[in-house]
């Protein structure tokens, strides 16, 4: 047998290893964070919400996660859903080490868990991050979850997109953005969603479509502008 083979198959090697990557790239992200300026471009509506520190469900992609560094300024105020696959164990670790309080769970794993945490940190004035298109995609359509967590905890939804002046997009299904050292990045958050309780299939369906074209275009506005001043 290779050692390599061997090592894979330790627990406590692979814990180290995970817990070792988690802090370096936490490290590395804070500094990351501190090298470029963020433009906000925020609603009126939801400019009252966040003016007033009231909790919200911050809707983005699942490629776009490098907005949380700065979706606020407060991150022991934030609740993020990350799932239970191995790259979540890795990225829970990462998001706790920077501050942020971590749900569990995602459709395919243990998600009724995932969402009573989230209700719970709903319920102490946590407001919620989750990524509407993961953890598997297909790309920018929100999944219904997400409708069924502002109906439950009466939370606004806030369509959320960020996109950097000069960026790397990966390979993977949800083409994660990654921005260049430096490079300004700008925020927008759109109106609020209000979901109201007791909906239909239907009508959580309609909801759901409004909130995949309200992203769509705020997506589409803020790249062909970005895309415009970076030449």
């Amino acid at each position: 047998m290779k050692l390599k083979q061997i090592i894979g198959n330790v627990p406590w090697l692979d814990e180290f290893r995970t817990e070792t990557l988690a802090s370096i790239c936490a490290a590395g992200a804070g500094f990351f964070d501190q090298s470029f300026a963020v433009t906000k471009i925020i609603s009126p509506a939801a400019r009252e919400y966040l003016a007033a520190s009231k909790p919200v469900i911050y809707a983005l992609y699942h490629g776009r996660l490098i907005g949380m560094l700065h979706i606020v300024d407060q991150r022991e105020k934030v609740t993020a859903l990350i799932s239970r696959s191995r790259d979540g164990e890795f990225l829970s670790r990462m998001a706790q080490k920077m501050g942020y309080h971590i749900a569990r769970g995602s459709p395919a794993y243990k998600a009724v868990e995932g969402a009573k945490q989230l209700i719970d940190a709903a319920r102490r004035g946590q407001s919620l991050v989750i990524a509407v298109d993961g953890p598997r995609g297909p790309i920018y359509e929100p999944k219904e979850g997400v409708i069924r967590m502002a109906e439950i905890t009466g939370l606004p939804l806030l369509p959320f997109v960020c996109r950097g002046k000069k960026n790397h997009f990966f390979s993977g299904w949800d083409k994660m953005m990654g921005s260049y050292f430096g490079s300004p990045i700008t925020y927008v958050i759109g109106e609020p969603i209000f979901v109201p309780a007791k909906l239909t299939d239907a009508q959580r369906e309609n909801h759901r479509q409004q909130l995949a074209d309200n992203m769509c275009w705020l997506r589409e506005s803020l790249d062909k502008y970005m895309l415009s001043v970076a030449k």
